[in-house]
């Protein structure tokens, strides 16, 4: 019965995923959604199938580190993963019926930190890789002990690669884990305005800082206890920053292991601890020095993960932002490009944005005075009047900016004379719209 139930799933889900590409949509969900149903246990069969599994989770940074995990590790395994950023239960689904096999010798997916307790009470992983905790959707999720209790208590045995640079997911106390971290750089900062975690997690005492990387991530040592970073195996160290890109070099301590000069294009110092832990499970896994540095050289980010575009001879970038943290550090990624610019906030409330978008007020916008050459500011969205108003109320003086209904206007925008690059910064639900329209509109320069 339960082969029979299997067999049905996969027969409705690749139909249902046949007839979204008919009709020119994603079929990153609804075909895992109705699998799903008809075989509730069809994850169990997908933990068969698989060999060695390897899950994402964390605040920021899931979608980035899967996808370069896969980029690093696919041209030598054959693997199964959730690329698109789909990351519940029914996306992980999806991404099976959209790739369906036998066997794969790994399985890589980002996990949305609310659907952990679904997915590895039958997913069981080889690998854990921790990202970080930062204040997301607490309409959905709740403050950060939440947020860390979810993630941490469902490593469930696996070897946890944990980001050393966060206190809260550096107290992890299982037995089997690694640490990555990153390095003090041209970047770091002596304060920080947008801090979601202060407090030591052994004692509460307020923590100490040596310099900030993102948000709370850092060096820090509790005065008190004497709580700090936990030595790193990996790390990424001796850091230049060169018109938006940085190069670097990776050390696996435990083997005296050092990638030299790693050219790494993607800009702001949070996706550097994407590409750490991504190259941390690339050891873990033995891939060759040589092939890490130039799969990692030759990435790019897509799915509005500063993702460029271009189109009418502009580079339009496209960076999803949900919470404090990446919204002040999108901001100050933009803040280091010089050249002329518009920059659109797209805000929606959608469920899957999160009901409550309070989290506006905690992100720094007094960050828009760095920002050279301004050219023009729209505000789109369910929300737009919301995000306007944070704006106004920061340091930075808001003066010509415009409303817009994006999905009518991203034409116009993009179309400005006076702007080189267009900065587009949308919450999830936005995020996949604009990317369609800013690609048809590509498509019809043909």
């Amino acid at each position: 019965m339960k082969n029979l139930r299997f067999y049905l799933a996969t027969f409705a889900g690749t139909t249902a995923k046949f007839f979204l590409k008919l009709l020119r949509k994603d079929a990153t969900s609804a075909p895992g959604k109705i699998a799903y149903k008809i075989c509730p246990d069809i994850l169990k069969e997908i933990d068969k199938r698989c060999n060695f599994k390897i899950l994402v989770s964390g605040t920021n940074g899931k979608t980035t580190t899967n996808n370069l995990i896969n980029w690093i590790i696919s041209p030598d395994k054959t693997i199964l993963s959730n690329l698109k950023g789909s990351n519940m239960v029914n996306g992980i689904i999806s991404a099976f019926i959209n790739n369906l096999k036998k066997s794969y010798e790994i399985a890589c997916f980002e996990v949305d930190e609310g659907s952990l307790p679904v997915v590895t009470k039958d997913l069981k992983a080889d690998i854990f890789v921790t990202t970080n905790v930062f204040r997301d959707q607490l309409d959905r999720y709740g403050e950060l002990d939440r947020v860390k209790e979810l993630i941490l208590s469902h490593i469930n045995g696996a070897l946890a690669v944990i980001n050393a640079d966060d206190p809260n997911l550096a107290s992890y106390s299982g037995e089997k884990k690694v640490f990555y971290s990153v390095d003090e750089n041209a970047l770091s900062r002596l304060a920080n305005v947008t801090l979601d975690s202060r407090f030591c997690p052994v004692c509460n005492s307020e923590l100490e800082y040596t310099f900030y990387n993102v948000g709370h991530l850092g060096k820090y040592i509790c005065s008190q206890c004497g709580y700090k970073n936990p030595e790193s195996r990996f790390l990424i160290t001796n850091i230049k920053y060169e018109g938006g890109s940085f190069v670097f070099d990776f050390m696996d301590r435990e083997n005296s292991i050092k990638i030299q000069d790693i050219r790494w294009k993607i800009g702001g110092i949070y996706n550097l601890y994407n590409v750490c832990a991504a190259m941390s499970v690339a050891m873990l896994l033995g891939i060759e020095t040589n092939k890490i540095k130039e799969r990692v050289e030759a990435f790019t980010n897509k799915l509005g993960r500063m993702e460029e575009i271009e189109v009418y001879d502009k580079r339009v970038v496209i960076s999803l932002v949900k919470n404090p943290i990446g919204m002040s550090e999108t901001l100050k990624v933009i803040a280091d490009d010089p050249c002329p610019k518009a920059i659109v906030f797209i805000l929606n409330d959608n469920a899957a944005d999160g009901k409550d978008v309070s989290w506006i007020w905690d992100a720094d916008f007094d960050i828009l005075n760095e920002v050279k050459n301004i050219r023009a500011l729209f505000f789109g969205g369910k929300r737009k009047e919301d995000i306007a108003l944070r704006v106004k109320y920061s340091s930075f003086e808001l003066k010509d900016f415009e409303f817009i209904d994006f999905e009518k206007d991203l034409k116009k925008v993009i179309s400005l004379k006076e702007a080189y690059k267009i900065y587009i910064l949308p919450t999830y639900t936005a995020l996949f719209k604009t990317k369609k329209l800013v690609e048809s509109l590509k498509k019809s320069m043909r």
